[in-house]
């Protein structure tokens, strides 16, 4: 009996088929890692955005106060050299920080309403940098970071 054995070489091999494979999981992998990475660069840049519109909103509406209203007074002169003093030492964050004149808002969410993971607070400066006129910081922290605006009315 003669065997007769074609020369098909069509197609691939069991071998071939396992390098392909390995090749594209190596490439979802990497895709997959930069994917993670892209989930939470956003959530931090929507962290950070969040922060400054709050503090931008309550500096706004500072800013239309009257000088003389009790929101833009200077309860704490020994901070008045730097508004943001102790601020930095994210142990004391929230409800256990010391650096605020006292005018502070805990737990707020992205619009400013309660039930979120933003403490908002400001200090002020009374005759700071010349006399008659106040510097306003607002300082917004949450999960170990924190956001500043500060202006002189």
């Amino acid at each position: 009996m003669k065997l007769h054995c074609a020369n098909n070489n069509k197609g691939f091999t069991v071998v071939e088929l396992m390098v392909a494979v390995v090749i594209t999981v190596i490439a979802f992998a990497g895709l997959a890692t930069m994917e993670i990475a892209c989930i939470n660069g956003n959530s931090i840049a929507s962290n950070v955005t969040t922060g400054i519109t709050l503090a931008q909103d309550k500096m706004e509406d500072l800013m239309s106060l009257d000088i003389n209203d009790p929101d833009l007074d200077d309860n704490n002169l020994s901070n008045n050299a730097n508004l943001r003093d102790g601020v930095e030492d994210f142990s004391s964050v929230g409800s256990a920080a010391t650096a605020d004149d006292g005018h502070r808002e805990e737990n707020l969410d992205a619009k400013g309403n309660p039930g979120g993971m933003y403490t908002r607070f400001w200090n002020v400066a009374e005759d700071t940098p010349i006399d008659g006129q106040k510097t306003l910081v607002v300082i917004v922290t949450w999960q170990d970071s924190m956001v500043t605006v500060s202006s002189i009315i």
